[in-house]
């Protein structure tokens, strides 16, 4: 299997015993025995999946310091779709994310997850060098890179215009943007977000229709990026602010 990588975790290893990613070796933790990794192996068993019982040790290796729960698989990476695939029909409401340029696992995984619980359609991840799905970033999505659709590409500015010949409204967050408690709800949106150190790139934000902040008390200057994008998707999804 080319590419393979490893993933470590109950959560996001269940997802992928539960999905449909080609599975090459799943490692379970010598010795140790309770409900979740009687789970796995339940499932692992069913499918005919190759399943060897080793030493922590070996376990810590792969996970490099990250909780593993006593288990790891090695798989085919998250299957990636293409812009035209997160296009809704014309009239259907529809909502995606895009994040330009973000280089933290870890906030990749968190607004992959947070997608998964408003619904949304999609992730756009833009830009030449994002971060790896596997890892840091399936960790901290606790399981849901196998739920919620995800895309690649190199200049978000295309695929934005793409969205908004198909009808969908374009925000940006950015500090300088309408107060997200002010801005009229819409059907069809995408929601830009940009690195927490460079925020949008110039060719993105031409693209963008209506520019966003999230209201906060005085002293504040800025929120985490996956939690301002948890804080937006509520709003855009839910009509509260």
């Amino acid at each position: 299997m080319t590419d393979s990588e490893w993933i470590v975790g109950f959560h996001a290893v269940l997802a992928v015993l539960e999905g449909n990613r080609p599975v090459e070796l799943l490692w379970l933790q010598d010795g140790r025995r309770d409900g979740r990794l009687a789970k796995i192996e339940s499932i692992a068993r069913n499918r005919g999946l190759p399943l060897r019982r080793v030493p922590k040790r070996r376990l810590d290796e792969v996970a490099s310091g990250h909780p593993h729960n006593g288990c790891a698989l090695r798989s085919a990476p998250v299957e990636l779709g293409t812009i035209e695939t997160l296009v809704r029909p014309e009239g259907e409401s529809a909502s995606v994310v895009l994040l330009d340029t973000i280089d933290d696992p870890h906030n990749l995984g968190a607004v992959v997850r947070s997608a998964a619980a408003f619904g949304i359609d999609g992730i756009v991840i833009a830009g030449p060098s994002a971060p790896p799905l596997g890892g840091a970033a399936a960790r901290a999505a606790a399981g849901h890179l196998e739920r919620v659709p995800l895309v690649r590409v190199n200049v978000a500015a295309d695929a934005l215009r793409t969205f908004r010949d198909s009808g969908y409204w374009v925000i940006g967050a950015a500090m300088e943007g309408t107060p997200s408690r002010e801005i009229d709800p819409t059907h069809r949106w995408v929601l830009c977000l940009g690195s927490e150190h460079r925020g949008l790139r110039a060719k993105t934000r031409s693209a963008i229709d209506e520019f966003v902040a999230i209201p906060m008390a005085e002293g504040v200057e800025s929120l985490n990026l996956s939690v301002a994008a948890g804080v937006l998707m509520y709003q855009l999804t839910t009509g509260e602010s």
